[in-house]
Order: C-alpha cells, then structure tokens, then sequence
C-alpha cells in the first residue's frame, strides 16, 4: 500500500472561511467523508498539498423541506439519510439508494455532496436524484449559482464546478401524492459492492396514467444519464407490464461503457441489464405510486 504523501490539513467552520481557503491556497482539495479522496491520493490519482476539511461547518450539513422543495446540505452523512423521517415518508427512491451504498462505517462518515464530487459514472446516489429533478446549488467568494444535476457531471470524474468553487446544496420537489421511486442496483455480490450497472425511477400517476416520468442509469456511460426516450413513452400512458416492457426495451441501444473505471462487466451484459433493471425499478415505482 502507497504511502499518503505530506499535505497540510485546513479546518474552517464556516463556508466564507472554506471558500476563502480554497481561493488562496495552491493545490488545495476538499475533503468531506474521505472515502473517495484519501484513496485517491494514496494510488496517486489525485495530488494535494492541502486539504479543506468541510466537516465542522454546521451550515452544510441538514435535511429540511421548504414550501414545495425538499433541501439537503452536502455534506449531510448517509447515515443521516437513512435516519431521516421526512425522506422515509415521501423519498423511497433515495433511501432505497444509500441504504445499499458501503458499509455501515462508509454510511457513517460519507457524504452526499461527496458522492457527487466524486462523479462516478455508477455513483449511487446520483441516478435516484437524477430521477427526482434534483437541482444542485454551487458557491463561490463571487455568489451562489444553481443548476440541474443533468448538467453537473461532464465526464468520467468530472463535473461543472471551478477549482474554487463548493458543492453546498442539493435539492428536489416535494414528491406529490401519486408518486412513487425505485432503486436497483447489480454488483458482483449481495453487499458492500460497487454497481455494475444501476437504475433508478421516478413516476407520478393520475389513476393509472403516468403524468410524469424520470429515469436514470448509472455505469453504463462516461456519466450517469436520464432516459429522456424512455420518458417520453411513458407520458401519458396507462402503465401496465407490458407499456414498461416495451419502454424500457430503448435503454439497449443508449448505454454505451466506454471508460476504463467501468470495464468489470462487458458491453453486451451491461446492455441486456439496463432493460432489466430498469423494467424492476419501473415497476416498483409504479406499486409505489399506486400506495
């Protein structure tokens, strides 16, 4: 096992001191729960020669619905997630997510807003909030700006967000009455695995109607990606076995593996089982939705 290399570690307890530290500083990173970071600097992808500990900053770490948005800090723990009345009761598609992320001592100390810095293709926690309409909110010494989550990521660990800037916020509405999500997710084992493929799915129903949907798949392309095909076929339509069969039949041709991160199962295998797991979340979604 490589040696972690000597870095200098920061401590601001506030977001003005963090944004402060991360403007001046020369090779600076952030670091939340670690569990992504501190492995890469030991293999030596990531170089550092100071790190900017988010973790005692109390403004970023919380759970709170609004009006008709459901608010999460970034660096609010899994553990915290899971833990969380309000997300039990209206954001299955979520827990169902973070519940099988890691192991308890990963849960403990990993983060949301980490999980996404990260920018896996299979990151967990990325498709369910792909599936939600998350927004995210990024600060900056110069403001705050806010965007989709769909534009977050822009390759294989790499997202939008400059050298200088922080993950603060991720957000969502409030799923109505009707509504219903699902998480799926294939490893090489039952537990403490990274996804082979996932998926995950979101829908809102009139009756038996879908009003509105969301789909996502994580591992089977440079980035996690909405099914806006998949979608589309979806809306508007009496969901039965066979509407879902037919829709999810598109997820075969869109995935497309191309990085080396993600070359633990084959192409063909990982095709044949975005269909299926994305028909299984579906599914779910729509018992769900229907109560």
């Amino acid at each position: 096992m490589n040696p972690l290399l000597p870095f200098e570690l920061h401590r601001p307890k506030t977001l003005e001191e963090a944004l402060r530290l991360i403007a001046e500083l020369e090779s600076a990173r952030l670091i939340a729960g670690g569990t992504d970071l501190l492995i890469a600097l030991r293999g030596g992808a990531v170089k550092a020669s100071n790190l900017v500990d988010l973790g005692l900053i109390k403004e970023l770490r919380y759970i709170k619905k609004d009006i008709n948005r459901i608010r999460i800090g970034a660096t609010t723990t899994f553990t915290d997630i899971l833990g969380s009345k309000l997300l039990a009761e209206r954001v299955q598609v979520l827990r169902d997510s973070v519940a099988q992320l890691g192991s308890v001592q990963v849960r403990n100390i990993g983060t949301l807003g980490g999980n996404l810095c990260n920018a896996s293709s299979g990151a967990d926690a990325a498709t369910p909030l792909l599936a939600l309409g998350a927004e995210v909110t990024i600060a900056s010494r110069n403001g705050s700006r806010e965007m989709p989550l769909t534009g977050f990521f822009t390759g294989p660990k790499r997202t939008c967000m400059g050298p200088d800037e922080i993950l603060t916020e991720i957000s969502f509405p409030v799923p109505p009455d009707g509504s219903g999500g699902s998480f799926k997710k294939l490893g090489r084992r039952k537990g403490l695995t990274l996804s082979l493929i996932n998926a995950a799915a979101y829908l809102e129903l009139e009756g038996d109607e879908c009003r509105k949907a969301r789909v996502a798949i994580g591992a089977c392309a440079p980035t996690p990606i909405r099914i806006a095909d998949l979608e589309e076929i979806l809306r508007g339509k009496r969901i039965d076995d066979g509407v879902i069969r037919d829709a999810t039949s598109v997820c075969y041709d869109i995935v497309r593996p191309s990085t080396r991160e993600y070359a633990r199962a084959s192409e063909v295998y990982r095709r044949e089982m975005s269909c299926v797991l994305t028909k299984r979340a579906l599914t779910e979604a729509y018992r769900r939705a229907r109560g």
